[in-house]
C-alpha cells in the first residue's frame, strides 16, 4: 500500500534527472551534441543548487556566497545567480533532483554487474518496482528485492 500512496520528491525528481543523463548516455534518438550540452548545463545548475542548499542551510553561508557559487561554478550572470541563491533559502525541494540522481547512479554502479549481470533494463525494472520510496531507503530496498525479500 505504501508504494501506491507515498511519493518521495527526491526519488521522482531524481529519476527524471537520471533519465535525462541516461538518454544522452545511451544515444536515445539521433546523436546530437547540443542535446548533450543542454543536459550537462541543466545538471550543472542542479549540482549548484545542491551545494548552495547545503551551504545555506547547514553551513550558514551568507546569500552572497551562494550567489558567487552560481556565478563561478554555474556560469551564470549576476541577476540569475542572485535569484537562484534566494530561491535556495525557501524552496524545500531545491536539492532533490541531484540528491535522487546521485543515489540512483550510486545504486546502479554498485548493483548493475553483480546483481543484474549488466542488464540495465533489469536494474531499472527493479528500481521502478519500488514505487517512489524515500531516497535514503533506496539501497536497502534494492538489496532486499535482489535477495528475494519483498517485505
Amino acid at each position: 500500500l505504501a508504494r501506491r500512496v507515498y511519493l518521495s520528491a527526491s526519488f521522482v525528481e531524481g529519476w527524471a534527472h537520471y533519465c535525462e543523463q541516461l538518454a544522452v548516455e545511451t544515444g536515445l534518438g539521433a546523436p546530437a551534441p547540443e542535446a548533450e550540452v543542454a543536459q550537462l548545463h541543466d545538471a550543472l545548475l542542479r549540482d549548484c543548487r545542491l551545494l548552495a542548499s547545503i551551504g545555506l542551510h547547514a553551513e550558514g553561508w551568507p546569500l552572497e556566497r551562494a550567489t558567487r557559487l552560481f556565478e563561478t561554478e554555474g556560469r551564470m550572470d549576476r541577476l540569475p545567480a542572485e535569484r537562484e541563491a534566494i530561491r535556495g533559502t525557501f524552496n524545500p525541494e531545491y536539492f532533490c533532483y541531484t540528491l535522487g540522481k546521485l543515489a540512483l547512479r550510486s545504486a546502479r554502479t554498485r548493483l548493475l554487474q553483480p546483481v543484474y549481470g549488466g542488464n540495465l533494463k533489469a536494474f531499472h525494472d527493479a528500481v521502478l518496482q519500488l514505487g517512489a520510496p524515500p531516497i535514503g531507503l533506496l539501497d536497502t530496498l534494492l538489496d532486499r528485492s535482489s535477495a528475494g525479500d519483498t517485505a
